[in-house]
């Protein structure tokens, strides 16, 4: 497989996960508009740490067990009922915005801002749990060596890495442009996609 697809599909799911507005999404705006640019900077990086450890557990936890056919059938039909789960959710869930507080001009120290964020990403079981399933695209449905693995969960980050500081340094003209309206959207185009990558992971346990 040429290393632009597996950059591709890591980019396409590295924008889906960057645009599922949730606890991260806000914490990450509102840090930016009260401390500034460097503490969103600082705690971007502490997000994808939180990323890059649930990447290892979740791909070399079961990395062992992905000869067996049957195992990926399984894994296969566990990722696709997740993807599902999460475009339904996506579709469905009611939009809150979170409260705009006062600028404040103090500052935190820059370990944190990076705890901060690690904790944020890392202590919402949803993010394992979509993880899992974005790991089950990755071996079951593309089929990537450990080698292409690697590309494609470091394109994911990456691409998190760089929107999340884009967030960051545009959070004072993100809080008058995000709406209930255009969150809404957001949420709609995520969850389409999403549910249309649990299609395939069906297709595959049942054609195999």
């Amino acid at each position: 497989m040429s290393y632009f697809s597996i950059i591709s599909n890591g980019f396409l799911f590295g924008l889906i996960l960057t645009v599922m507005i949730g606890p991260v999404f806000f914490t990450l705006i509102q840090t930016s508009i009260e401390r500034g640019y460097k503490s969103g900077f600082t705690m971007a990086i502490g997000i994808a740490m939180g990323d890059t450890l649930y990447i290892f557990i979740c791909y070399f936890g079961i990395s062992q067990l992905l000869n067996s056919e049957t195992f990926k059938i399984g894994l296969g039909v566990v990722g696709g009922i997740i993807m599902l789960a999460f475009g339904l959710i996506n579709l469905l869930k009611p939009v809150k915005l979170a409260q705009q507080k006062s600028l404040n001009s103090n500052t935190s120290s820059w370990f944190k801002e990076l705890l901060k964020g690690f904790m944020v990403n890392g202590i919402n079981p949803f993010v394992l749990i979509f993880w899992i399933g974005v790991v089950s695209m990755a071996t079951v449905d593309y089929g990537y060596n450990k080698e292409e693995a690697i590309l494609f969960f470091g394109t994911i980050v990456v691409t998190i890495f760089i929107t999340d500081n884009m967030k960051a340094y545009l959070a004072h003209r993100l809080s008058d442009v995000i709406t209930p309206k255009v969150i809404k959207i957001i949420n709609m185009v995520a969850g389409i996609a999403l549910i249309g990558f649990a299609m395939r992971l069906f297709y595959y346990a049942y054609s195999n």
